[in-house]
C-alpha cells in the first residue's frame, strides 16, 4: 500500500531498493525513501513480533537497510514507533474525514468514518496490528500513547453531535467501555486471521458507538440501514 497521509509521507508496503553506487538520485530522495522504508519495516516486524519481540535488525531487514541507515533517521526502535504510530494515525483521521459529507446526518457520519477506517484495516490488517495490538501489550509510555489515541478518536466521532443526542451522554467510563469494545473486535477479528474481512464488523461497530446515545433500538436501526 502506498497511501498519503496529509503532509504528503507515505504509508509504504514493499518498496524497491535503490541501485547501489552511483544513481544520480538526490539526497532528499534516497532519505525519504530509506524513512518510508523503515516504516514499512517497524511496521512488519511489530505485526509478526509485537513491539518487545521486534528488534532493530529485524526493522532493518524487513526495510533492506543497514542499522547504520536506521540510526541515520531514529535514535531508537521506541522513537520510529512512535513516529509511525503517528503516521498512521494521522493516516487514518484524514481518510475518515474524508469519508464523511457535510450534509449527512451526524450518525451517518459516524457510520462513513468507521467504514473507511475499517476499509485501510482491511487492506492491510498489519496497520490494526501496529496501532490497536502491539499498544497495549507494550511499556506503559506506548500503552499510555494508545489510551490517548483512543481518546481522539472518540472525540472526532462524536465531533459536530447535535444536541438532542446528548440528552444521553454517556459516562466517561461507559465511552471508554465503547471505544474499547470497538477495538476488541477489531482485534478478534485480525488475531483469528480475518483481517481482510474487517468491514463486516461495520454494521455492529456502528451499533455499539450509538447505543449510548441514540438507544439501542434507534441505534439497531441505524446500523442496519443501507450504506
Amino acid at each position: 500500500m502506498s497511501e498519503r497521509d496529509r503532509e504528503g509521507e507515505s504509508l509504504p508496503d514493499r518498496l524497491p531498493t535503490l541501485p547501489r553506487g552511483r544513481h544520480g538520485l538526490s539526497r532528499e530522495f534516497v532519505r525519504k525513501n530509506q524513512r518510508d522504508r523503515i516504516t514499512a519495516g517497524i511496521i512488519a516486524a511489530v505485526a509478526e513480533r509485537g513491539y518487545e519481540g521486534a528488534k532493530v535488525t529485524d526493522i532493518t531487514a524487513a526495510a533492506g537497510l543497514s542499522r547504520r541507515a536506521f540510526y541515520t533517521h531514529f535514535k531508537s526502535k521506541e522513537e520510529c514507533f512512535f513516529a509511525t504510530f503517528d503516521l498512521i494515525a494521522d493516516h487514518l483521521r484524514r481518510v475518515a474525514a474524508e469519508a464523511t459529507d457535510p450534509d449527512d446526518e451526524w450518525p451517518d457520519k459516524v457510520g462513513a468514518r468507521i467504514g473507511a477506517v475499517l476499509e485501510v484495516f482491511s487492506a492491510n490488517p498489519d496497520l490494526a496490528r501496529y496501532v490497536l495490538i502491539a499498544p497495549p501489550r507494550a511499556g506503559d509510555e506506548i500503552a499510555a500513547r494508545y489510551r490517548q489515541a483512543m481518546d481522539e478518536v472518540l472525540a472526532e466521532l462524536i465531533e459536530g453531535m447535535p444536541s438532542i443526542y446528548r440528552k444521553r451522554q454517556p459516562s466517561k467510563a461507559t465511552e471508554h467501555a465503547m471505544i474499547g469494545g470497538a477495538a476488541a473486535l477489531v482485534v478478534r477479528k485480525v488475531e483469528a486471521g480475518e483481517g481482510a474481512d474487517l468491514r463486516q464488523l461495520r454494521s455492529h461497530l456502528l451499533e455499539m458507538m450509538l447505543t449510548p446515545f441514540l438507544g439501542r433500538e434507534a441505534a439497531v436501526e441505524r446500523a442496519q440501514q443501507p450504506r
